[in-house]
């Protein structure tokens, strides 16, 4: 690992947070297409299954286009698709049965407590424990995350529905520490293209296996889907990248601006309404964001080589 300057590092830090918040705003893009796929009766995990399968194909054809490797550096293959299969796949299979026993702002405000997750896991594994300013992006990102889905709908929920929830978050905390750890020398493109791949796979085998199978029917069922693959694919891009910058737990903060983008994306696109939370709520994710994109590592927090 290279010896950078403090102002080039500052400023791979703070393009890591414009990643990683780029990648936010592109998974709530996911979220409204993922609306309008449902409606024409696609499952849940079928709609997955080819969204993943979609970004999967894309990135493919930029990899052999751009000529980077399609292949991940040694050392980290198998590493990756472990990542894939129980990271994102499992993840996502957590969180919509989670929605099955419960409402999606429930649901959601329970998923976002993954930046605690994260933070914990990143302190219990050796990285030790992040600076006091990143402490506090964490409860800004986390505060609001909470007020912009409260504010957002009801937050009924029965107690499996808080089981899978809260297994979603862990699950998606220990990919993003398994990444953090396992992802040094792989292309972040590369990375994502088998992200997206090992997490096809794993949620068509789910389908399959559960008879939930239900492909589209006709260009109202396609453009969803291959919208939901397009950002699906350059938010894994953007998020690797930022990962490989940021760290971990200051991904897992700056990531906290979800809620933001899709409350904001369904106002534009959808007609929502804004609520007087989601506004108080959005200003405090900001803050935390933009507080943990700026703020200094640890020693220990990994840095882009």
């Amino acid at each position: 690992m290279g010896s950078s300057s403090p102002s080039s590092s500052r400023r791979d830090e703070a393009i890591g947070g414009l990643l990683v918040g780029t990648a936010s705003l592109l998974f709530g893009a996911v979220i409204i297409f993922g609306r309008y796929a449902l409606a024409e009766g696609i499952t849940v995990s079928s709609m997955l299954a080819m969204r993943y399968a979609v970004g999967a194909l894309l990135l493919t054809v930029v990899l052999a286009l751009t000529r980077r490797p399609l292949l991940a550096a040694r050392g980290e293959r198998v590493a990756l698709e472990v990542l894939a299969v129980f990271g994102y796949a499992v993840e996502s299979a957590f969180f919509f049965v989670a929605v099955g026993h419960g409402t999606v702002a429930a649901v959601t405000l329970l998923f976002f407590t993954y930046p605690v997750f994260v933070t914990a896991g990143t302190w219990l594994v050796g990285r030790g424990a992040p600076a006091r300013i990143t402490l506090v992006a964490l409860a800004c990102a986390v505060g609001g995350s909470a007020i912009v889905v409260a504010t957002g709908g009801g937050l009924a929920i029965e107690a499996a529905g808080v089981v899978f929830a809260l297994a979603s978050a862990v699950t998606y905390s220990g990919y993003l520490i398994g990444a953090d750890f396992a992802l040094k020398r792989t292309n972040p493109m590369t990375g994502a293209m088998w992200v997206s791949a090992g997490a096809s796979v794993g949620l068509f085998a789910y389908a399959l296996a559960l008879g939930e199978w239900v492909g589209p029917h006709g260009w109202s069922g396609w453009w969803p889907i291959l919208g939901m693959g397009a950002a699906s694919a350059a938010a894994f891009v953007c998020l690797l990248d930022g990962l490989q910058r940021l760290g971990a737990v200051r991904t897992a903060i700056v990531a906290a601006t979800e809620p933001l983008s899709s409350a904001f994306l369904a106002w534009v696109f959808l007609g929502e309404s804004v609520s007087l939370g989601t506004v108080a709520g959005g200003a405090l994710i900001l803050a935390g964001a933009v507080t943990a994109s700026l703020a200094r590592a640890t020693p220990q927090e990994q840095q882009i080589p």
